[in-house]
């Protein structure tokens, strides 16, 4: 997870409107379909520079996507329509969005606990090891790792191997730019500036 930088929303986004013409998020996907998947890609693309905003992993495919209300919306309803609590996240049960939404079941004291994405640089408090675990320090590092399950096996075998290659491509004389830019489309960019020192 890293610091997402939020831009100004869509032209045609109005958080307002919609706040008042759809009473669900069903009905923004249904009544503004062209929007939401207009919004899903800017945010994906300009904002997490196509990672998923919790887990890192590289999203090339938009169909395995979705955005994800950081404050979900029966906690916060007001934030329902919020660009700034948008996140694009990838669809797994196991870690990230869906795991804080459907098998952690966060509720609303404990987001204090937790560190925001478009809010917080936590990539300065996330340090993993050589194979492939966030380090679970107590306090904010610990329970957010635990909210979004981020030491779930795929996940630290995925890290794993990117810090292989790193080490790999050191070996072979590869420059650390060179190793930065052949890393991109994997995904795990923290992971990647931690072991590209």
């Amino acid at each position: 997870m890293r610091k997402i930088n939020k831009l100004t929303p869509l032209p045609n986004f109005n958080g307002n409107n919609y706040n008042g013409n759809c009473t669900t998020w069903k009905d923004f996907h249904r009544s503004y379909k062209s929007i939401y998947e207009d919004t899903r890609w800017k945010i994906l693309i300009d904002e997490q520079k196509q990672q998923c905003g919790y887990t890192e992993l590289y999203i090339d495919n938009l169909e395995d996507s979705h955005i994800d209300h950081y404050r979900k919306r029966h906690l916060s309803p007001a934030l329902t329509f919020t660009w700034d609590n948008f996140i694009v996240a990838t669809k797994d049960n196991n870690f990230g969005a869906n795991y804080k939404d459907n098998n952690y079941n966060i509720q609303a004291n404990e987001y204090v606990d937790i560190y925001n994405p478009v809010h917080d640089r936590v990539e300065e408090y996330f340090i993993y090891t050589e194979w492939g675990e966030i380090e679970e320090r107590p306090g904010k590092v610990k329970k957010t790792v635990n909210v979004f399950n981020l030491n779930d096996e795929y996940l630290k075998k995925r890290r794993e191997k990117i810090i292989k290659l790193i080490d790999g491509y050191k070996r072979g004389g590869l420059s650390l730019s060179d190793i930065k830019s052949t890393l991109k489309e994997y995904g795990f960019k923290s992971v990647v500036e931690q072991y590209c020192v």
